[in-house]
Order: C-alpha cells, then structure tokens, then sequence
C-alpha cells in the first residue's frame, strides 16, 4: 500500500471519529454548589436528627438495665420452692 493511500485511510478514519463524537457529546452542565447557609442548615439538621436517634438508643438501654436486677434479686431468694420435675422424667416414674 502506498502512503498516499494510508494517509487517505487515515484521514477518512479521523473523519469518521469526529462525527461519531461531535453528535454523542453533550455540552457540559456546571456542577450546583451548596451555599455556605444551605449547607448550614443541612449540617444541623443531621446533628439534631442524630442526637434524637442516639437518645432513643440511650433510653431503652436503662430501662433494660433496671428490669435485670429486679429479676435478679428475685431470682435468689432463699425461700423459693424446688422446682418441679417433668412429666415422664427418670425422677417420677
């Protein structure tokens, strides 16, 4: 092949390139920017919705722990009866 050739290969090839790129682009939008208040405003929304979910983490967590030990100081008492051996067991029959 001669290069007269190869260079018509290649220009027809950068051509084909151009159009194939010049209709799929778009032009460019520019990025939206928060403002200084708007962000702001969304930085102490988050904080106050985190304190609230932090808070409703906390509270159950004592209730809980009061509930333990009453059932724990119930649990020992001395005057409690034995337990009672299950229907069927080698202790009954």
């Amino acid at each position: 092949m001669s290069a007269a050739g190869r260079r018509r290969i290649a220009a027809a090839q950068k051509k084909r390139w151009a159009e194939y790129h010049k209709a799929k682009s778009e032009p460019v939008k520019p990025k939206r920017k928060f403002s200084a208040a708007g962000r702001k405003r969304i930085v102490e929304a988050t904080k106050k919705r985190w304190d609230a979910v932090r808070a409703q983490k906390a509270a159950p967590q004592k209730a809980a722990v009061k509930i333990v030990k009453k059932t724990k100081r119930r649990t020992g008492s001395a005057g409690a009866a034995p337990a009672a051996p299950k229907v069927g067991s080698p202790a009954t029959t």
